[in-house]
């Protein structure tokens, strides 16, 4: 990551949600909203702040909600996660042009495999308008999956 550059904070999400799948493997999928460590995820998913990777305009995170988390086993140490959030951006008090808020849905799918403590796979889809400014930036999914491979490796590095 080169200096003054912002880790994606959707993969963060499922790199979150990655530590419930390295509990006893599960059977097919489950909804991690269900687990008792959500509570410690959904706190730290709160202070994503998406929006602020915009260089200019709805630059400021008003509301980031996760409505699904699924973690599902797909045999011999491998799992999937994903993650749906509703994001919403709006202007900043201190811009010189406001703006109205702007809204999307994100959808954070990591593909891994727990016993190597890998990331095999990432893609990050957020649609609506804020969409349409995010996908503008450049390397987001590439950037997205180092940054959530190094995550995954400081946490298995807890276990």
């Amino acid at each position: 990551m080169n200096p003054g550059e912002k880790p994606c904070k959707v993969v963060g999400i499922a790199v979150g949600l990655l530590a419930m799948s390295l509990v006893p493997a599960w059977a097919s999928c489950k909804s991690a909203m269900s687990s008792p460590q959500w509570p410690d995820v959904a706190r730290a998913i709160s202070t994503a702040q998406l929006c602020e990777q915009l260089p200019v305009g709805p630059n400021r995170t008003s509301s980031f909600k996760v409505v699904s988390a699924d973690v599902c086993s797909t045999g011999d140490s491998l799992a999937s996660i994903k993650a749906t959030a509703l994001l919403t951006c709006e202007t900043g008090d201190d811009a010189l042009f406001q703006m109205e808020p702007v809204e999307g849905k994100v959808v954070a799918t990591v593909s891994l495999d727990v016993r190597a403590c890998r990331i095999m796979d990432t893609h990050i889809e957020i649609d609506g308008e804020i969409g349409s400014l995010l996908s503008g930036l450049p390397d987001t999914q590439d950037f997205g999956r180092n940054w959530a491979q190094s995550q995954l490796t400081r946490l298995c590095q807890l276990r």
